[in-house]
Order: C-alpha cells, then structure tokens, then sequence
C-alpha cells in the first residue's frame, strides 16, 4: 500500500487490507466506521482515505494554523509531567503533538497510559502571541511543540 503526500491511500486498497484481516467486515462497515466516527480520525475524499491525526511519517495535511481557544489539554502519565513542564510538550514518535478541548477527553487518553494521570494545560492564547502554530483536525488541536512557559499542571 502506497500513501500520497496527503496521506491518502486508495479505497480499494484500504477495503483489501482491512478484509484480508478481518473477511468478514464489509465495505459498508468500513465507510461506516470512516465517516461516523465520533472523534474523525479518517477522511474519505474522492475514492481515498487518510488518517486526520497520528502520522508518524510526514504528511501534508493541508492544514491551516488558526487561533486556538483560550486553554488546550493534554493527558500524560505522572512519571513524564515534570519532564513537560522543563522541557516542553514534544510529539515524540508522531508529527503533532495533540491537544484536547475537554479536560474529561485528555484525562482519558493520560489513562491509557496511567490510571492517574495528570493534565498538561496549555495557555494558548500566550502561546499563540509567542508564536506557537495551533492547526484543527476533527476534534483535536494539533501542535509541533509548545515550550514550557505556557504549560501548568491541573
């Protein structure tokens, strides 16, 4: 399978790999589970997919820097928050680093990695004055990095 510098990849490869693991899904489970997800991860345009969020290759997303609102979160284990708080929120193994508009949303993905987490809160309205890029996809904000200043713990 073969992506474009979108990110994209054929439908019809998308439909073979998915059914070569799992026979019995459909076509129509796939579309299903591509277009009404809740939380957007994956674009059908134009007989391709692509992932919104997560690369860890680089992709052109085509995406748009826009001003971000007043506070972003981000869930993380409590053996990595003092090391955000003096070195920044970094993406580590992806392109962005990603930022919830709930702290109910960023406390559930900190969990999947510690049962008590901690939230990263980002100032962004001083980020963004300092230059910090914010982008949207789907639910998420996504970042290359913010510097320590603008970052507090909840």
């Amino acid at each position: 399978m073969s992506f474009d510098r979108q990110g994209f990849v054929s439908w019809h490869d998308i439909v073979d790999v998915v059914q070569e693991r799992f026979p019995d899904i459909t076509e129509d489970e796939i579309r299903e589970v591509i277009e009404d997800s809740d939380k957007q991860r994956f674009e059908l345009k134009e007989g391709k997919v692509r992932a919104t969020y997560g690369h860890s290759f680089p992709v052109d997303l085509g995406l748009e820097a826009v001003e971000p609102p007043s506070e972003l979160y981000h869930g993380t284990a409590r053996d990595l928050a003092q090391s955000i708080l003096r070195g920044g929120l970094k993406p580590r193994d992806r392109r962005y680093v990603h930022l919830s508009t709930s702290l109910q949303e960023a406390r559930a993905v900190g969990q999947r990695h510690d049962p008590s987490a901690v939230i990263v809160v980002v100032d962004c309205r001083a980020a963004h004055a300092g230059g910090v890029r914010f982008y949207r996809s789907g639910p998420l904000f996504l970042v290359e990095n913010v510097p320590p200043e603008f970052l507090s713990l909840r």
